[in-house]
């Protein structure tokens, strides 16, 4: 039976050549080619909605396979039109153009291009907030304009189920003359709503009007002439007026979470949105200034919850780019301990006590407050930044952290930050080409935001190019010299590479200009203990507030103080020795093996081995070269404290084999490895490996980087 389809199907291509089915199609797709064309041209002309076109493609779309359909089973004879036969039966032609249809249609809906692009569609209830226009003719006003557009953005954000995008991104097109279509496109936004204010006196005239972003047409407008007094009501009324238009059904306890007050004081108001105002770079002196901002609208109005959470944000950063003083500290603790009290409900300052608690080590408390903040603060796309971060780069669960970071650059689409840290994570979860290409364009679109290049060289050395690790980040100490922890990132590469002499001339400015930043000393750390001397070391950590526990456990074993180590571990993560079958996620494997080697040598050997198992399995899958979020050489220290010498060469050899070449000064000055070391196969398997790095070395120091 078989043997007859080729016949078969000789016959049915004759057949489609003698009912000129080839030629007809031929014509009809260039004819709908000419005519597709022709749409683009005329319907935008005529300012035909964005559906017209895919409705004129749809059409041609369908039509193709009825004409096919047609040709077939249509004759022309002299006695008119009349149905053909052939001896492939004009059922089996139906059946055919159904398919066809089928790919017609599948192609229409599946081949959107918000879809090939991989973005999901703009969903009906989401807007963008614009600036408002500042109308009275004076600059100084400017911040009141801006502020009654940024403090409606804030209250629409607390909606469960309205999507609006962050100020950073909708304030981008600020004095911008672009089409509010292409504006709505860019953001990802339905709608968006504008305003205009006109200042006379202590009077004041405001217009807002709501448009749809996919056809400039109106949705609602109204207009309001009040008192300077009267500015927050104005807020009020915009914001419930605008969740109205939009057909939002909201709960009792959200409408009052709407237009809750956040301050009375004009100028304290005026302060913090001068200070949000110099955040989104995260340049060192612009987050100092907006420091002094947030301070300045404290004193204006002692109860302002969200200035006291954004003062604590400010120094949070600060501490983590820069440094900042023991007092300052010590303050913004204080400050989010008020916001709490003043405004328990307040979604931004959860979000800045799990970052508080994921600082101190605490990540199970961080990830329930994070959970509890972006419930409370649906519309803040640092929580959502925040906590992304956290379950991607703390737990290594990247499956739920890289959806909350793609949220985030959904609410703030335009933000180099959160892009950054959303591309960075990307690397880590190995879709290192991915990232790349998202990080080269993200530099191309904001040239002048230093940590991008950090992100960037992060996946250089991921890559293990030195070189090209190095020139990124001197073209981030270029464009913010003052941030000396992120600078320490340059150092801490070359620790990485094996430059140990190299690395300590590097830091030694840094510790001199900055030597409370809590980067700079980590990095100290690192180099005291690559020295083989862990006291100074701990010396060095004790001084970082809150220290880094899972290094200071780390410090203490190899130091020989286990029983203190344990106690560390059993504190920084509880749910390690909690059963028999302990949960370790990648991101502490790393802690997950110290803490195992301390149970082994305090006694409790089943117990540490089963640990060392499951950190092993919890990083099966992760390739060598994605060291940065704590991968190293992992399962070569995990077997030699299980006493395995040839599964831990055997994994040695496996990430020599792999590319790894970096991070052997760990290896090299680890007193916990003595015996992997006294092996002859210690040195022969890392011998290229060295010689890799080496070259790596020399090729920077051509170049002047090192």
């Amino acid at each position: 039976m078989l043997d007859d389809v080729p016949g078969v199907a000789v016959s049915f291509v004759a057949e489609l050549k003698q009912r000129k089915v080839f030629r007809v199609g031929l014509v009809y797709l260039v004819v709908a080619w000419i005519a597709i064309q022709a749409a683009s041209i005329a319907l935008p002309a005529f300012d035909a909605p964005p559906w017209a076109l895919r409705v004129v493609i749809l059409l041609f779309a369908l039509g193709f396979p009825l004409a096919l359909l047609l040709t077939w089973v249509l004759e022309l004879t002299p006695e008119g039109i009349k149905l053909a036969t052939g001896k492939v039966g004009n059922k089996r032609m139906a059946v055919i153009s159904a398919g066809l249809i089928a790919l017609a249609l599948g192609w229409y809906y599946l081949g959107q291009p918000a879809l090939r692009n991989g973005r999901t569609a703009i969903p009906e209830r989401s807007i963008a907030v614009m600036p408002f226009v500042n109308m009275s003719g004076d600059k100084a006003n400017e911040y009141f304009s801006d502020g009654l557009a940024e403090t409606t953005l804030d209250m629409l954000a607390q909606v469960q189920d309205l999507k609006v995008i962050a100020r950073t991104s909708s304030f981008a097109f600020k004095g911008k003359p672009t089409d509010m279509r292409e504006i709505g496109k860019a953001l990802g936004a339905a709608h968006l709503l504008e305003g205009s204010v006109q200042q006379a006196g202590d009077t004041v005239r405001i217009t807002v009007q709501l448009i749809r972003a996919s056809d400039g047409s109106h949705v609602w407008s109204q207009r309001f002439d009040r008192r300077m007094t009267d500015v927050f009501k104005i807020q009020d009324e915009i914001a419930t007026s605008v969740v109205q238009a939009l057909q939002v059904k909201l709960p009792e306890p959200e409408q009052r979470r709407l237009v809750q007050k956040r301050t009375d004081n004009v100028a304290a108001y005026q302060e913090y949105l001068k200070g949000i105002a110099l955040l989104p770079k995260r340049n060192v002196p612009e987050m100092r200034r907006a420091a002094q901002h947030f301070e300045r609208a404290i004193q204006l109005d002692p109860a302002y919850a969200r200035a006291y959470v954004a003062a604590r944000d400010a120094y949070a950063l600060l501490n983590s780019y820069a440094s900042i003083t023991p007092e300052e500290r010590s303050r913004g603790k204080r400050y989010l301990e008020r916001a709490l009290a003043l405004a328990p409900e307040l979604g931004e300052a959860h979000i800045s006590r799990a970052a508080e608690l994921e600082l101190a080590g605490d990540v199970i408390a961080a990830e329930a407050e994070y959970r509890r903040g972006v419930q409370l603060a649906p519309g803040y796309a640092t929580g959502y930044q925040w906590y992304g971060e956290l379950l991607a780069l703390a737990f290594g669960r990247f499956d739920e952290g890289l959806p909350m970071l793609k949220k985030a650059t959904e609410l703030d689409p335009l933000s180099p930050v959160i892009r950054g840290v959303y591309i960075f994570a990307l690397g880590q979860s190995d879709r290192v080409d991915e990232a790349f290409a998202l990080c080269n364009q993200l530099i191309a679109d904001h040239p002048d935001v230093a940590r991008n290049y950090d992100d960037r060289s992060t996946l250089h050395q991921m890559k293990n190019d030195l070189v090209a690790t190095m020139r990124d980040l001197k073209q981030q100490d270029i464009l913010d010299p003052e941030a000396f922890g992120f600078r320490a990132h340059r150092c801490h590469a070359m620790i990485d590479f094996g430059a140990l002499a190299e690395a300590k001339a590097c830091l030694a400015p840094l510790a001199q200009r900055a030597p409370a930043s809590r980067e700079v000393l980590f990095a100290e750390a690192r180099l005291a203990t690559l020295d083989g001397d862990p006291n100074a070391a701990l010396a060095l950590l004790a001084k970082v507030q809150p220290p880094p526990e899972g290094f200071r456990g780390y410090l203490l074993l190899r130091s020989g103080r286990t029983e203190e180590a344990l106690a560390t571990y059993r504190k920084l993560v509880p749910w390690f020795f909690a059963n028999t079958t302990p949960k370790v996620y990648p991101g502490q494997a790393r802690d997950a093996i110290h803490a195992g080697t301390a149970l082994i040598q305090t006694g409790a050997k089943p117990q540490g081995q089963a640990l060392l198992e499951a950190a092993v399995a919890s990083i099966a899958d992760r390739p060598y070269p994605a060291f940065v979020a704590g991968r190293g050489w992992f399962e070569v220290v995990a077997y030699a404290q299980l006493g395995d010498l040839d599964r831990a060469f055997a994994a040695l050899q496996e990430g020599v084999a792999g590319g790894h070449f970096q991070i052997i000064a760990e290896l090299d000055a680890d007193p916990l490895l003595a015996e992997l070391r006294a092996d002859p196969r210690y040195m022969k398997i890392l011998a290229p490996a060295r010689a890799k790095a080496a070259a790596q070395v020399a090729a920077a120091k051509a170049e002047g980087l090192l």
